[in-house]
């Protein structure tokens, strides 16, 4: 046998060798990838089988997790509507006619007054409570009120000073203090 041929045999059993681990490993190429196929599918029929148990209680906590929004948005707009009632009856204490006002001032001043010299103040915005009125109800009343320099960020109405002690009769403290208990009854004429 001649070189030639030695290298030519050997070359082509090297050739066969590869030829036959590339089977080899084709052949486990094709075995790991059906084996990962058929896990795959596995898993995927898992994940749809478990879906299709869980998707009523999937659903069911969406539509409590949606109830749960809605009925806040709901609270929401509730508790925004009594408020603006609230302030609707400060509105119309406020805007109440000069002398309907004043007659109603004079009864909470009525039952305010302690020593009949207390320091009357009012608010920045007070345009019925004047100087000739508290003149005209120290007359009437035999009081010596005054009127303080001070104005304060009220509504309407009137705190009455006596040294440290203030009376508070400002439309903005009467609302805020019936408010809990009347809140209950103007709940229910707005909401039946």
């Amino acid at each position: 046998m001649s070189l030639a041929d030695i290298k030519a045999k050997i070359n082509a059993e090297a050739q066969a060798q590869i030829k036959a681990v590339e089977d080899e490993n084709d052949a486990r190429i094709s075995g790991v990838t059906k084996e990962a196929d058929t896990e795959v599918r596995a898993v995927q029929n898992e994940y749809k089988e478990r879906f299709a148990r869980e998707e009523p209680e999937i659903q069911k906590r969406r539509e409590i997790v949606a109830g749960l929004d809605a009925a806040k948005v709901e609270l929401g707009v509730r508790q925004q509507l009594i408020g603006e009632s609230f302030e609707g009856a400060l509105r119309l204490l406020t805007g109440l006619p000069r002398d309907r006002y004043l007659s109603f001032v004079q009864t909470l001043m009525e039952k305010a007054v302690v020593t009949g010299d207390e320091v009357l103040l009012v608010g920045k915005n007070e345009g019925h409570i004047d100087g000739a009125w508290l003149d005209a109800y120290n007359g009437s009343h035999q009081t010596r009120l005054s009127f303080s320099g001070d104005r304060l960020p009220i509504s309407g109405g009137f705190v009455l000073r006596n040294g440290k002690i203030d009376i508070n009769c400002s439309w903005d403290m009467l609302v805020g203090d019936i408010r809990p208990e009347i809140e209950a009854d103007v709940v229910k004429r707005l909401f039946t």
